[in-house]
C-alpha cells in the first residue's frame, strides 16, 4: 500500500513537472528512477531512466506545440519495469513511446479544457478575487498531475499481459502517423514565435540561419556564438530614434523614481512562484493565468488600498502571454517596475506596460528556446544519462542539480535585472538600451529558429518517385563482399579493388531508386521544414487557432503514413 502511495505521488508530480518544465521530475532520468528506488529495484529503474533519458534528448515543448510525454512514458514504463510485472528494461523502452504519444493527447485534452479556466479567471479579476484565480491556476497544474497518476494506478492494477495487449491492439497506422505528426508538430511552436518577432528587417536573419543550419555541420553552441555576433554587429550599427522616448522620460519625477516601493520580500515570493508560470497553460491566451499569479504580490503591494486599481492590474495581466519559462524572468522584472512607476504616478497606461512585455516576449522566446531546451539540457542530460544507463545513482544527481542551479540562477538574477533596468525605465528608454536590447534579442532569436527548424523537425519521405534497373556490368557483388567479410580475410588489396569499383561508376544493388527525401534534399535540405514553418505562419494570421494546427497535423501524419508519403 505504501509503495503504491509513493508510486501515485511520483506520478502526480511528474505529471505536474511535465506542463512546469521546472524542476526535471518529468524527465525520465529522474522519473524512472524514483519509481524504481519505491519498487525496491533501484539499479533496473535508473538503467531504463537512463536509456529513455537519451531517447527524448531532442523532445521538447515550443509554444502550443507538445512533444511525446517523456513524463508519462518513463513512470509507466518504470512501473512495468520495476513493478510486480518485471518486464525487461529493453520492452519497458519499446513501450514508452506509445505510451509517450498517449500521454501527448492527453495533455492537449488538459490544455484545451483550461482555456474555460481562463475565461472563468477574467469574471474574478473584474471583481478583484485574485484567491480564486490563485485556485484555478492549481487547479489546472492539478489536473496535469491526474493525466499521469490515474494511467500508473490502472498500469499498477491490470496485468501486463492486458496492457500489451491493450497497446498491441492500436493500430500501427495510428501509433506511427501519430509518431510522424510528432516528428514536426514543432513547427506550431516555431511559427508561433516567428509570427510574433516577425517584421521586413528580421526575415534575412531567419534564412541566415537556416541555410547555415541547412548546409553545414556546426552544432546549436557554434550556431548560436554566430547569431549573437551578427547581433552586436547589427545593434551596434544601428542609430536609434530616442527623440520621443526622452519626451517620456523627462515627464518621471526625479524624486519618485529612487524611492522604490516593492520590498525585497515582494521580490522573493514574485521569484518563488516563477515556477509555476506554465501550471495553467492554455490554447487560447497560453501563460496568462500563471502571468497573473507571478504579478500579484506586486499588485497587492501597490494596490492594497485601490480595489479598482487591484482589479485592473489582475486583468491587464491577464492578456495573452507565450514566452520562453526561464527567459520570462527579466520580463517580468520590468513589468514589476513598470507597475512601480505607474503606481508613482509616472505616466505609464495600460498600452504600454502590454505592449512592452508583448514585445519582449517574442525575442527571448526565440532565444531560450534553442539554448535551454535544445542545448543545455540534451548535454546534462546524455552526460548523466551515461552514469544512469550503467546503474549509477550519480545520474539523477547530476541531472537535477546542474539543471536547477542553471534555472534557479536564470530566474533570480533574470528577474533582478529586469526588476533594475525597469526602475531606471526613464533612463533606458532615453538612452535607447531598451530598444537595443529588443533589437538584438530579436535578432538572436530569429536567427536561431531559422537553425532550429532543419535540425530539430523530422519529417521523412520515403515514397519512391522512380526505381531504375542498373547493367548488370556495373553491380558490385554483395555476396563476394559478404565472402570475404565473413571469412575474415579482408585485405589491403581488396579495398583498394572495392574503391576503384566505386570510383569507376560501379555501384551496389541491382536499382537505383529515388524517393521523394532524395528529390527534396537535392533541391534544398530542410526545405520541407521551412515551407511548413510559412504554411503554419499563414494559418496563425488567418486566425486558425494554434490547436486546431495540431489536430490538422496529427491527422496528416496519420493519412501520410497510411499512403505512404510519411515515413517513421
Amino acid at each position: 500500500m505504501i509503495t503504491n502511495i509513493l508510486i501515485f505521488l511520483i506520478a502526480m508530480l511528474a505529471g505536474m513537472e511535465s506542463v512546469l518544465d521546472a524542476w526535471g521530475f518529468n524527465q525520465p532520468i529522474i522519473a524512472a528512477s524514483l519509481i524504481g528506488i519505491v519498487t525496491g529495484h533501484p539499479v533496473e529503474g535508473l538503467m531504463l531512466g537512463g536509456s529513455l533519458q537519451l531517447v527524448t534528448l531532442g523532445w521538447m515543448n515550443v509554444g502550443a506545440a507538445m512533444a511525446p510525454d517523456a513524463a508519462l512514458a518513463a513512470v509507466a514504463a518504470g512501473i512495468l519495469v520495476t513493478g510486480p510485472t518485471q518486464l525487461p528494461v529493453m520492452q519497458g523502452i519499446a513501450l514508452a513511446i506509445p505510451l509517450a504519444v498517449a500521454g501527448q493527447m492527453l495533455t492537449i485534452f488538459v490544455r484545451t479544457l483550461m482555456v474555460s479556466f481562463t475565461h472563468m479567471a477574467d469574471a474574478y479579476a473584474a471583481k478583484g478575487q485574485a484567491r480564486k484565480i490563485e485556485i484555478l491556476h492549481f487547479t489546472g497544474l492539478f489536473i496535469q498531475g491526474l493525466r499521469v497518476a490515474i494511467p500508473a494506478m490502472l498500469i499498477l492494477a491490470l496485468p501486463a499481459e492486458t496492457i500489451t495487449q491493450a497497446i498491441n491492439a492500436i493500430p500501427s497506422v495510428i501509433t506511427n502517423g501519430l509518431q510522424v505528426a510528432g516528428g514536426f508538430i514543432v513547427i506550431v511552436g516555431y511559427a508561433m514565435v516567428v509570427n510574433m518577432m516577425a517584421s521586413k528587417t528580421l526575415w534575412p536573419y531567419l534564412f541566415l540561419g537556416f541555410g547555415l543550419s541547412a548546409i553545414t555541420s556546426l552544432n546549436l553552441t557554434a550556431m548560436g556564438i554566430i547569431g549573437a555576433a551578427i547581433a552586436l554587429i547589427i545593434v551596434q550599427l544601428t542609430k536609434f530614434n530616442t527623440t520621443e522616448v526622452e519626451e517620456q522620460a523627462s515627464m518621471v519625477p526625479e524624486d519618485q523614481i529612487d524611492q522604490p516601493l516593492l520590498t525585497k520580500s515582494d521580490q522573493l515570493h514574485t521569484f518563488f512562484r516563477q515556477g509555476f508560470l506554465l501550471g495553467s497553460f492554455n490554447y487560447e491566451r497560453m501563460q496568462n493565468m500563471g502571468v497573473a499569479y507571478i504579478m500579484m504580490p506586486t499588485l497587492r503591494r501597490l494596490y492594497k488600498d485601490q480595489p479598482d486599481e487591484f482589479a485592473a492590474g489582475l486583468k491587464r495581466h491577464l492578456e495573452f502571454f507565450n514566452t520562453h519559462p526561464y527567459l520570462a524572468a527579466p520580463i517580468i522584472g520590468v513589468t514589476m517596475a513598470m507597475e512601480e512607476q505607474k503606481a508613482k504616478g509616472a505616466p505609464i497606461d495600460n498600452a504600454t506596460i502590454s505592449s512592452v512585455k508583448v514585445g519582449m516576449m517574442g525575442p527571448v522566446a526565440g532565444v531560450g528556446d534553442p539554448l535551454y531546451w535544445g542545448t543545455l539540457r540534451p548535454v546534462i542530460g546524455a552526460l548523466a544519462a551515461s552514469f544512469a544507463a550503467q546503474g549509477s545513482m550519480i545520474g539523477p544527481i547530476l541531472f537535477f542539480v546542474a539543471w536547477n542551479i542553471i534555472r534557479l540562477a536564470t530566474l533570480w538574477f533574470g528577474q533582478k535585472f529586469g526588476y533594475q533596468q525597469g526602475t531606471n525605465i526613464g533612463m533606458n528608454l532615453s538612452g535607447g538600451l531598451m530598444q537595443k536590447v529588443t533589437q538584438g534579442a530579436s535578432i538572436m532569436g530569429m536567427f536561431m529558429m531559422g537553425v532550429l527548424v532543419p535540425r530539430w523537425t523530422t519529417m521523412n519521405f520515403p515514397l519512391v518517385i522512380s526505381k531504375i534497373k542498373n547493367d548488370p556490368r556495373n553491380v558490385i557483388s554483395m555476396d563476394s563482399v559478404n565472402n570475404v567479410l565473413q571469412s575474415n580475410h579482408l585485405t589491403g588489396d581488396d579495398i583498394v579493388k572495392l574503391s576503384q569499383q566505386l570510383t569507376s561508376g560501379k555501384v551496389f544493388g541491382n536499382f537505383q531508386v529515388t524517393t521523394l527525401n532524395d528529390v527534396f534534399n537535392q533541391l534544398i535540405p530542410g526545405l520541407m521544414p521551412l515551407l511548413s514553418l510559412f504554411i503554419v505562419i499563414w494559418l496563425l494570421r488567418k486566425n486558425v487557432s494554434p490547436i486546431t494546427i495540431i489536430f490538422g497535423i496529427f491527422a496528416i501524419g496519420i493519412l501520410g503514413y497510411a499512403v505512404g508519403i510519411f515515413g517513421v
